[in-house]
Parts: structure tokens; C-alpha cells; sequence
């Protein structure tokens, strides 16, 4: 996948109200830049998620996007950039959902396995995934609208974050930021026509 296809397909899906209508190429500006802010900036405190949530993020995030030949969401620090975007870019409304699905993934984890998400073991952890991904699925199936269900937003910020990511650019996708080689005294050819 390209650079720009990854980013349509990120654009298409989108759930969040402040970030609908941008161009793919602004995505990823704006991804780009809050990803320099996150580097930036040493913070001592979250945004919005506290330590517990965080990890959550974290954990959802590796599975979504698994470290392989090349690194995964977490090397990515997609949490970071998640969490940015639930502080500037998520309204409260929006903001306010996603805190209550993350907490629900918590709550499934205690039900089913009796313990929080981050302490279940990695098959309980995917299980809990495939759950809340086919409830994704059958709202799309049933034409619903399936992309303020918490899961969806969740692996579009994944997707979002990592892709626009320095990891997700240079050793994913393969981007070339800098252009090819520069000669800066090549040879100048001329056409006979112009005179000089």
C-alpha cells in the first residue's frame, strides 16, 4: 500500500468529527506534525489517558499493528499520538466515548477472564479483539454506523498514528522523504534552436 492509498483508506473511515473533510496529503501533514510535537516535548504527565489507560492503548495498538520485520505500533509510540489527538483534536463528546469503550474492554477482560485487559493473557487479550472487531463488522454488514463503535476508532488512530509515524513512513511504507541523489554541477544540455 502507498503512501496516499493508506491514507484515503484512513480518510474514508474517519469517525472523528474535527477531523473529517481533510485532504489525504493534509492527514498527513497534520500526523506529521503532531508526531514532531510528541517527540518534542519531554511529558512528565498524560493528556487525557492516565498510566492504566495508556497501557491499554499500547497493548490494543501492538496487536493492531504487531512488531514483525519491522517495528510495530509501539516503536511507533502510537499511544502518544493517540493520546494528542483525544486532547486536541477529539471533542468531549468524542473524547467521552472513547474513555467508555476503552474502560468496556477492561470490563469484557474481567468478565470473561477475571482480570483487567493488560494482565490477560496475549490468546485472551486477542480474543477480547475479535470480539469488538465483529461487532464492528456486523454493524457495517447491517449498514449501521460503525465507525463511532470504540474499536473502529481505535485501529483508524492506530493506522493513522503508525503510517504517519517516522517508523510507519521510512520503514513500512518505504517513503523516501529526501529526494535522490543532488548534483549540483551536472552538465547543462542545450538545444542547437537556442542560440547560446
Amino acid at each position: 500500500m502507498h503512501r496516499r492509498e493508506a491514507l484515503q483508506s484512513l480518510g474514508s473511515a474517519i469517525g472523528v468529527v474535527s477531523l473529517t473533510g481533510f485532504s489525504p496529503e493534509r492527514l498527513l501533514a497534520i500526523g506529521r506534525e503532531l508526531h514532531s510535537r510528541e517527540r518534542s516535548s519531554v511529558r512528565q504527565d498524560r493528556l487525557v489517558l492516565d498510566q492504566h489507560q495508556d497501557h491499554t492503548v499500547t497493548t490494543i495498538a501492538e496487536h493492531i499493528i504487531p512488531e514483525t520485520d519491522t517495528p510495530g505500533a509501539r516503536a511507533a509510540r502510537v499511544n502518544e499520538f493517540i493520546d494528542l489527538i483525544l486532547a486536541e483534536w477529539f471533542d468531549e463528546t468524542e473524547r467521552a466515548q472513547f474513555l467508555r469503550g476503552l474502560a468496556n474492554v477492561d470490563t469484557r477482560s474481567l468478565n470473561l477472564f477475571g482480570t483487567v485487559f493488560v494482565h490477560a493473557t496475549e490468546p485472551q487479550q486477542i480474543a477480547i479483539l475479535r470480539g469488538l472487531d465483529a461487532e464492528v463488522t456486523a454493524l457495517r454488514e447491517a449498514r449501521a454506523n460503525s465507525q463511532t463503535h470504540f474499536f473502529s476508532r481505535m485501529k483508524w488512530l492506530t493506522l493513522y498514528g503508525y503510517y504517519t509515524s517516522e517508523i510507519g513512513q521510512i520503514q513500512e511504507l518505504q517513503v523516501a522523504i529526501v529526494p535522490g541523489r543532488f548534483d549540483p554541477c551536472g552538465p547543462v544540455r542545450r538545444d542547437a534552436s537556442e542560440g547560446w
